[in-house]
Formats: structure tokens, sequence, C-alpha cells
């Protein structure tokens, strides 16, 4: 019978034990403290509108093969897609358009689209048609917008090269791009794909440098 008295005070060391996050020998490992860590919430995420160039449009082409029309497609594709796919992973996440003014803090994604010629220079890509379907490849950075923006390329330094559409470019050596093929017909899906992988890069990032961005 006084085997009880010993049995319940037993009950009560383990219980207030579990109450103040210690971790007693043989006890469950469910009364360790919770581990917190630095990435417990998500830095605001500012999606930039792409870059890419546009070849006067030709009067005799029917409205559907504006060339502004298919550039602007697949620059909107890109933002939007992006941004919904930041959204349904748990970022806030805001458009950025030509002449917005660029935040201080918070995760800037930024791009452009670009195609190698036939002697293998980066070149910016170009809109023709709407029957363009040639290749292309988007260039996305992601970077700390608390940090002062690295230009992602400059005009290359070659005879009759000109800052126009098509133009030669040298790609930053400073700063990280990753490219992704596509085409200038390219359908939703693709783009899809593209903003799933980049949101999955930067989760990754963060999760594995909390620090890497600021909260």
């Amino acid at each position: 019978m006084k085997a009880l008295p010993r049995a319940a005070f037993l009950a009560a060391i383990l219980l207030m034990a579990s109450w103040s996050g210690l971790e007693l020998a043989g006890t469950p490992a469910a009364v360790k403290a919770p581990q917190i860590t630095a990435f417990s919430t998500k830095p605001p995420v500012y999606v930039n509108d792409f870059e890419i160039d546009v070849v006067p449009a030709n009067p005799a082409n029917k409205p559907e093969e504006d060339p502004h029309k298919q550039a602007s497609r697949l620059v909107e594709l890109m933002s939007t897609k992006v941004v919904d796919t930041l959204e349904k992973a748990g970022y806030t996440a805001t458009r950025m358009h030509a002449g917005d003014t660029r935040p201080d803090s918070g995760v800037g994604i930024r791009g452009v689209f670009a195609e190698v010629d036939s002697e293998n220079h980066w070149r910016r890509a170009v809109i023709h048609t709407a029957t363009d379907s040639g290749k292309m490849q988007a260039l996305v950075a992601v970077s700390n917008l608390a940090k002062p923006d690295q230009a992602l390329y400059e005009i290359a330094h070659l005879p009759g090269n000109e800052p126009g559409p098509g133009a030669v470019v040298t790609l930053s050596s400073y700063v990280p791009l990753t490219k992704y093929d596509l085409t200038k017909d390219a359908k939703e899906d693709a783009f899809q794909q593209i903003a799933s992988r980049i949101v999955k890069d930067l989760t990754d990032l963060l999760e594995r440098n909390p620090a890497a961005i600021p909260q």
C-alpha cells in the first residue's frame, strides 16, 4: 500500500520535467523544448518584369503577330507565374514594373530574356512575330535588396555593336545567374515550371542560410 504515494511522487516529477522542457533519461523525446530556427518568417519578395527586345512592327503583319504584344505576353507570364508561385509558398510577393521605386530590403528577383547567336555571343532576345519559335533563355538573378544592385550585363565592346534590339551583351561575373531554356512561343506550363524552380531554390537558400537575406 505504501507504493502508491511513491508512484504518485514520481509521476509528479515527470510532469514537472515535461513542463520545464527538461529531458530525463528514459523519457520520450517529445518533452524536449521546441527548436526555433532563424527562418521562422519569410522575407517579402519583389519580382521585376524581365527585359526583352522587340523589333518594330511590320504594317503588313496581322494584329495578333504584333511583336510588342508577343513580348508583353512573355513578360506577363514570367512575372505573374513567379508572383503566384511565391504567394502559394507563403511569401508576400509584389510585382515591380519599370520605373517603380526599388525597395531597400527584402528579396529581389529580376532577369533578362537572352539568346545565343551563331557566333556563340549572348544577345538580348528579340521578338519578331507570333510565328517566331526560336530558342532563348531566361536569365534569373535573386538578390538581397539591402545591398546595391549589380548590373546583370553590359553591352559588349564589339565593332558595330550598339545598345539596340538584340545587342550583344557580356553577362556579369559578379551576379549569379540561373539559366532556363525557353522558346519564343512558350506556353504557360513552361513558365510555371520555371517559377516553381525559382521559388524552390529561394526557399532552399533561406533554409540553409537564414542570414543570407535578413528578415
